[in-house]
């Protein structure tokens, strides 16, 4: 779960933990966690992110998805907006393109993290407002899309 200072908090067996990503890139994350920095590897299996870290495997389930999945079952807007200011670094489909609800469609970079955002709905890509290497601000539409009927 996001916390309001920007980190994250986990809970397990009880116990919860505080951290904060560094950097994370296809298969590992780099997080600290108060003053330590540590690295997991990771990878994806449906909605489940499993970890292994300190020699120990770990699996979670995956919210990222959620907000998109959630939009389309309430129909959504068919607009992605910026969760956070920051840097365009991939614009991931053009107009024209079919996208699923919650596929990936823009990259944005924010406090050296990378920051993945999916269609909310599946449908037809019908405008992309931005271009890579621009400048966003938390709310901008960054890609439009048209719901499928």
């Amino acid at each position: 779960m996001r916390d309001r200072e920007g980190g994250y908090r986990v809970s397990d067996g009880g116990r919860e933990y505080g951290f904060e990503i560094e950097e994370i890139d296809a298969e590992r994350i780099r997080f600290r966690n108060g003053v330590v920095i540590e690295h997991a590897d990771y990878w994806r299996d449906g909605d489940r992110l499993w970890f292994l870290h300190r020699g120990e495997t770990h699996s979670v389930r995956d919210l990222t998805l959620a907000a998109p999945e959630a939009a389309a079952a309430g129909g959504g807007d068919g607009k992605v907006r910026a969760a956070m200011n920051g840097r365009v670094v991939a614009v991931l489909v053009k107009p024209g393109d079919r996208v699923a609800a919650g596929q990936p469609v823009m990259t944005l970079e924010a406090m050296k993290m990378q920051h993945v955002h999916a269609a909310g709905i599946a449908g037809t890509v019908s405008a992309i407002d931005v271009a890579e290497g621009e400048q966003v601000a938390m709310g901008k539409i960054v890609v439009e899309i048209e719901a499928v009927q």
